[in-house]
């Protein structure tokens, strides 16, 4: 055999080789417990890169001792080789911090600040929305990746981890979920009653008394069960007629429900 051929069929050999060292890697980059979007991650030994989506989840394909840069507008810039590890879980959680842009001094004279100014107006972050409360600031401390994934982050020295690992045993984590839900809950439950006394002030009593034979004191309970049937979206979009077809429809299963209940 002559040595181009020799040299081709080597060549061919060691490519195949390098390709079965490759995997398929599953990524999620993270700050904190906020999901990085669009975040660019590539690959410096092969110059293969992909982009995060909405959920920070990623795949890229790579080697043993590969190099990967991760990189997001606002945050730091991190590097990541590729280990034994990574090799085994094909998987891997990048968390990103913020980057923190130093600004010269700026002197402020109160004098010269315009009364009424706000935050909106001077079009600063988070303008507009409302001010988190202690039990959502540390809920978004808290990493919310499953316990498996934040001890793996732990192993792999990711920041945070031990962190990570005593709320969960502590049961910080659990504890201010449960608070979130039940807040949810309350929240849930306001913004339907408010809902509901708009509904039945636009359709006035007489409709549910004459129409429905509806007594007044089951009238916001009626509507209350009817919400599974989308009625709150359907006055939002002024659909009055199919609101009446729906309570139509849903009184005698109301009715039989609240036979069955007595």
């Amino acid at each position: 055999m002559n040595r181009p051929i020799l040299y081709f069929f080597l060549l061919i050999s060691l490519k195949l080789v390098a390709q079965d060292n490759e995997f398929m890697l599953s990524g999620t980059v993270k700050s904190g417990a906020i999901s990085v979007e669009n975040a660019h991650i590539i690959n410096l030994n092969s110059n293969i890169g992909t982009v995060s989506n909405k959920k920070g989840y990623f795949e890229i394909t790579v080697k043993l001792n590969d190099t990967l840069q991760i990189s997001a507008i606002s945050y730091k810039t991190s590097i990541i080789i590729i280990e034994k590890l990574q090799m085994k879980t094909k998987s891997l959680v990048v968390k990103l911090q913020i980057k923190v842009n130093e600004l010269d001094e700026v002197i402020i004279d109160r004098q010269k600040i315009t009364k009424g100014v706000n935050a909106s107006v001077l079009q600063l972050p988070n303008a507009g929305k409302k001010p988190l409360d202690q039990n959502e600031r540390k809920l978004n401390y808290y990493s919310q990746e499953s316990v498996p994934i934040v001890i793996l982050a732990t192993l792999i020295g990711q920041r945070g981890g031990i962190d990570d690992i005593y709320n969960i045993i502590s049961g910080n984590r659990k504890n201010h979920r449960k608070v979130k839900e039940l807040l949810d809950a309350d929240k849930l439950k306001e913004f339907n009653r408010k809902e509901i006394q708009k509904i039945r002030t636009h359709f006035k009593d007489d409709f549910f008394n004459d129409k429905l034979n509806l007594p007044k004191d089951k009238i916001n309970i009626f509507i209350e069960y009817c919400l599974i049937k989308n009625v709150v979206e359907l006055y939002n979009d002024n659909r009055y007629v199919e609101i009446i077809d729906v309570f139509v429809k849903e009184i005698d299963s109301f009715n039989l429900n609240a036979t069955q209940i007595k």
